[in-house]
């Protein structure tokens, strides 16, 4: 019987196969907990990919160089069948922890409103779109980033809500259903026009009635990211700098 969970890795031709080797080999050292498919989609035919890490994979997609994350993971749903569920990553990731696929398949059936989970439920856009765009408790270049977001999403008739809130594309679990519902991601490939695209997903999602969730307490305790070292290891390695106090003989 076909696993219903498919894990769907993204790559593209600017990164060497041994980013992807070490998720793999981390993907190996941990038991995942359910039975998946790893599948890989590829942005760009530039891309060399070793025959033993080709091996791994159940499908491996080749596709133009266009839309980030995003358009690879597009891409592998709209042509994967049969799956109900799908953990997305992007080649950098590597797993921290066993039972990585369980805990985001219980923590998705847990909630009957869920519609994504995510490593990083991003906290520097979870605020509503008027203090973005009009509080100076931010930076300029924020609020102009805030209001050229908010601007693409209303024309591309994606509903903004009141909140910025989204969690970050390098790791992402969904249902098909979900998938199915909101058509999917939207793609882009402009750089400013491809961060509005990462909300947009989220929003789409929150404007359907689903809820978005990140996995554990701390961001990327499951799955880490270089880009996204956990809040766990920030607070010790702030704690660390702090100055002690000085204690002499009394």
């Amino acid at each position: 019987m076909k696993p219903g969970v498919a894990v769907v890795i993204s790559a593209w031709e600017g990164h060497p196969a041994l980013v992807l080797r070490r998720l793999v080999n981390s993907m190996k050292r941990f038991a995942p907990g359910v039975p998946f498919d790893p599948v890989l989609s590829i942005n760009g035919e530039g891309y060399d990919l070793p025959e033993d890490l080709a091996a791994v994979f159940r499908h491996v997609f080749r596709r133009e160089n266009t839309g980030y994350n995003l358009g690879a993971w597009d891409h592998a749903w709209r042509h994967l069948a049969g799956y109900d569920y799908y953990l997305f990553l992007q080649d950098e990731c590597f797993i921290r922890r066993g039972n990585w696929v369980r805990l985001f398949l219980q923590r998705f059936a847990g909630d009957r409103d869920c519609g994504l989970i995510g490593e990083n439920l991003n906290p520097g856009w979870n605020h509503s779109w008027q203090d973005l765009i009009e509080s100076e408790s931010f930076s300029e270049k924020k609020r102009q980033r805030a209001m050229l977001y908010r601007q693409l999403l209303q024309q591309w008739g994606i509903p903004a809500g009141q909140t910025a809130a989204h969690l970050t594309s390098v790791v992402q679990f969904t249902a098909r259903r979900i998938l199915e519902e909101v058509d999917g991601y939207p793609i882009r490939n402009e750089h400013g026009e491809a961060v509005a695209a990462e909300i947009g997903f989220s929003r789409k999602i929150a404007a359907a009635g689903y809820s978005l969730h990140q996995l554990g307490r701390w961001r990327h305790q499951t799955i880490g990211h270089p880009q996204w070292p956990t809040e766990a290891l920030w607070r010790k390695f702030r704690e660390s700098l702090r100055p002690t106090a000085h204690r002499g003989r009394s």
